[in-house]
């Protein structure tokens, strides 16, 4: 067997493939790596592909065009060691017979732990408190409270291996969790003890609400005015998803009238201006898009990979496989 990484970025390559790292995959295939700083296109991609049974990918590879895949005629495995494989691939990859895996699952616990923070910093009002603090004013135990997060209602859009985890990591608290997702069997909701529900209804019944879907054509502006002016005064909404799944006109629009926080790992445009309003407001809480910045487990992504590739040597099956039906549902980017 012979592997093609297709990560030249040093800085994701010290990362990723530290020595035993290496070792592994050099136990299981012949290796080439892209020389370091050199930038992969399509077109250079298609010319040395030919050669390999596997390739290696993250962010900043090359899109598998359809010019790649026609001189794939080795390759059978493409495992991205990142999250979304819709960055580089298609659907035509499924009409061959290559496996398609990536590290989503390693890097789904870092973003729900992200989440899981910007629940308990958003619902204790820490960039409130902090920034008051800075300016020489102690809280006033008399008659301060904050919104908390044991036995509060929290709805969680979409479901998916993140806000398995969110749900996961919420149940110490005695909370009542409440789930809206298209793709959730009754079963399933008992499974996880959460209670389906429709969108309108999660916003009016929730303190705090928290958004895991894909951002998809379906998606897109799938929350604005209409669900966000249903929060209860004083509640949370958290999103570590994807910027455009909110109308953020709305978003601000409800965020000016001082009635509703938010914490906020993402944004319509990224990076987010300078002068962005969202920035300027004191009861939003920001964040540069980190929420896959674990640095333990983003060190484990590529070794992820690597494991993935040894399964399918030895004809196991692999745990992060992407199917054409997943595929469809993935977030473009």
């Amino acid at each position: 067997m012979k592997t093609l990484v297709t990560i030249s970025d040093d800085g994701l390559r010290n990362m990723f493939w530290q020595e035993q790292v290496v070792g592994k995959l050099s136990r299981i295939s012949e290796v080439d790596f892209m020389p370091l700083k050199e930038w992969l296109t399509s077109e250079k991609l298609a010319d040395q592909i030919g050669d390999y049974d596997a390739c290696i990918t993250s962010w900043g590879s090359p899109f598998f065009t359809p010019e790649v895949l026609a001189r794939a005629g080795k390759l059978k495995f493409i495992g991205h060691g990142a999250g979304s494989v819709a960055s580089i691939v298609g659907e035509d990859v499924f009409a061959k017979s290559i496996a398609v895996t990536s590290a989503n699952q390693v890097l789904a616990l870092s973003t729900a732990e992200c989440a899981f923070s910007l629940i308990f910093a958003g619902a204790w009002d820490h960039v409130g408190y902090s920034a008051r603090l800075k300016q020489g004013k102690w809280s006033v135990n008399n008659h301060e409270t904050v919104l908390g997060v044991t036995r509060r209602v929290i709805g969680i859009v979409g479901l998916g291996e993140i806000s398995k985890h969110v749900i996961r990591m919420l149940k110490p608290f005695d909370t009542k969790i409440l789930l809206c997702s298209s793709y959730c069997s009754h079963k399933e909701a008992d499974a996880l003890g959460v209670e389906l529900c429709g969108l309108n209804e999660l916003f009016e019944r929730s303190d705090i609400v928290s958004l895991h879907n894909t951002w998809t054509p379906r998606t897109q502006g799938m929350i604005g005015a209409e669900q966000l002016q249903r929060l209860r005064d004083g509640a949370l909404f958290v999103n570590t998803a994807r910027g455009p799944i909110v109308k953020e006109e709305a978003l601000v629009a409800e965020l000016r009238t001082g009635r509703i926080f938010a914490a906020l790992d993402v944004y319509d445009y990224e990076p987010v201006p300078r002068d962005h309003e969202l920035l300027a407001m004191s009861n939003v809480l920001c964040l540069p898009h980190i929420g896959g910045y674990h640095g333990l487990l983003k060190r484990e992504l590529c070794d992820f990979i690597v494991e993935e590739l040894g399964r399918f040597a030895t004809g196991e099956p692999l745990l992060g496989a992407v199917s054409l039906e997943r595929f469809l549902r993935l977030t473009p980017r």
